[in-house]
C-alpha cells in the first residue's frame, strides 16, 4: 500500500471517528445563525457553560428576546425561545453516523410545528426521507360529517425518556371553546408516536422497532 492510499485511509478513519463524535453540545454550537434563533455561536456556548455550572442558563438573542437552555444531554437539547422552543436530536444512523433532527415551534398561543433534518454538515435532507407525517384526516372520525377548517395546527415534540417523538393535533385548540367542543366527537385521536429505528421514524411501539 503507497502512502497516499493510507493517508487516505487514516482520513476516512478520522472522518468516521469525528463523526461519531458529534453530541448535541458540537452540533448546537456548529448550528448556522439563520436556524438558532438569531444565537450567535458565543452566546451559545455562554448558554452551554451555564447550564453545565448549575445557573440559569439564559441568554438575549439579537432581537432582545430571552432564550433559556433547558435541557441538555449528549444526544438531545431543548431551547425556549420566547413563546416557541427549539428542539435538537443528535440520531444515530443504522451504521453509526449522525443525522441532526430539528425541530422549531412556533406558539402564539396554539403551538405549530416544522420537523426538519439535516447531515453533520448542516446541509438540509429530505424531511420524508425520515418521517411520514400523519394527515389531518388521521386525526378525526367520521370524517363526511366533520366541519370543513381551513388551518392544521400541528406540534412536533420529542421525548428523550421514551425516545418517541411524538405528532400532536392542536387544530381544535384555534377554534372557539363553541367550536372546538362541536368537533370534539369527531376527534379520534390528538397525538402519533413515531420511533426510530436507525433509519428512519416509523409508527408504533418502542418494543416493535427494537
Amino acid at each position: 500500500m503507497n502512502n497516499l492510499k493510507i493517508i487516505l485511509l487514516l482520513t476516512i478513519c478520522w472522518l468516521t471517528v469525528s463523526m461519531q463524535a458529534q453530541t448535541t453540545k458540537e452540533a448546537f454550537i456548529s448550528l448556522p445563525e439563520n436556524l438558532s434563533a438569531d444565537l450567535n455561536a458565543y452566546l451559545r456556548m455562554d448558554l452551554i457553560d451555564l447550564y453545565h455550572a448549575g445557573l440559569p442558563a439564559l441568554v438575549k438573542n439579537s432581537l432582545g428576546d430571552t432564550l433559556v437552555l433547558e435541557r441538555l444531554t449528549p444526544d438531545y437539547l431543548r431551547l425556549k425561545a420566547g413563546g416557541g422552543s427549539l428542539q435538537l436530536i443528535v440520531l444515530k444512523m443504522i451504521n453509526e453516523s449522525p443525522l441532526y433532527c430539528l425541530i422549531r415551534t412556533v406558539c402564539s398561543p396554539v403551538c405549530d410545528s416544522r420537523i426538519e433534518f439535516y447531515s453533520p454538515s448542516w446541509n438540509r435532507l429530505q424531511p420524508e426521507n425520515f418521517v411520514s407525517p400523519a394527515s389531518p384526516e388521521f386525526f378525526i372520525e367520521n370524517k363526511s360529517d366533520f366541519p370543513c377548517i381551513d388551518i392544521s395546527l400541528m406540534q412536533w415534540v420529542y421525548e428523550p425518556e421514551t425516545a418517541a417523538l411524538q405528532q400532536i393535533y392542536n387544530t381544535p385548540h384555534y377554534l372557539s371553546p363553541d367550536d372546538r367542543q362541536s368537533i370534539q366527537p369527531f376527534v379520534k385521536a390528538t397525538a402519533k408516536h413515531y420511533y426510530w429505528t436507525g433509519m428512519r421514524f416509523e409508527s408504533g411501539s418502542p418494543d416493535f422497532h427494537n
